[in-house]
């Protein structure tokens, strides 16, 4: 009973933090055409992102679209992030590819079926990070999946020391979000999946990291 109290003040107050840190940041989008045009052609989606960074989308995607679900482990530190999540208007998909892999497949398949978005952190739960783990492109191609990046940055962040150097925005601000183009994905990419999605996650990461960095020289 202690737990599940702690879990629901924890995130009820991240969740509080979280929106009063985007409010009080200037934000910016980038390649937001590309998610529209996709919502608009009822298309299944996957976004990727690494897991330092899932933040970004997890804030964003709710503004956009409610047909939307993530992945959620089960241990305490994920069900906070989870609840947040939930209030948000996310569907959860409860596990990991470790534990209970196969129903968690199946029920992306699922919502992708019915057009829905389905996020992931490609690096997660545990690492290494920004390395991708196989899997997600042979998802993809059987259902005609199309896989985006959504990510971002921020001018003033505390990077928290954990295995995925979590980004924490700091208020008063600028937040750069970047919404790639679809990922071009083949057969002849699947052997080699893991560079392939690492190196396509990391142009787009790259890309608002240097915006940032742009930014912060401009104003200096």
């Amino acid at each position: 009973m202690k737990s599940k109290i702690r879990i629901f003040f924890l995130s009820f107050l991240g969740r509080i933090i979280i929106q009063l840190i985007f409010y009080f940041n200037k934000i910016v989008i980038k390649g937001e055409k590309n998610l529209i045009a996709l919502l608009q052609a009822n298309e299944p989606i996957m976004v990727c992102v690494w897991h330092g960074r899932f933040l970004f989308p997890s804030w964003y995607l709710r503004l956009i679209t409610n047909n939307i679900y993530a992945i959620a482990g089960k241990h305490s530190d994920a069900e906070i992030m989870a609840q947040i999540l939930q209030y948000w208007g996310y569907g959860l998909i409860r596990g990991s590819t470790k534990k209970g892999g196969k129903e968690v497949i199946k029920e992306m398949v699922t919502h992708f079926k019915k057009s829905g978005i389905v996020a992931i952190t490609n690096d997660g739960p545990k690492g290494p990070p920004c390395i991708a783990k196989p899997g997600s492109t042979s998802i993809a191609l059987k259902n005609n999946v199309k896989i985006i990046t959504v990510t971002g940055s921020a001018t003033k962040c505390w990077k928290i020391n954990s295995w995925d150097n979590f980004l924490l925005p700091k208020p008063f601000g600028k937040i750069q979000i970047i919404i790639s183009p679809v990922m071009d994905i083949s057969k002849d990419i699947i052997n080699n999946e893991v560079e392939y999605v690492s190196n396509f996650i990391n142009k787009y990461q790259k890309q608002a990291d240097d915006l940032i960095k742009s930014y912060i020289n401009e104003n200096s």
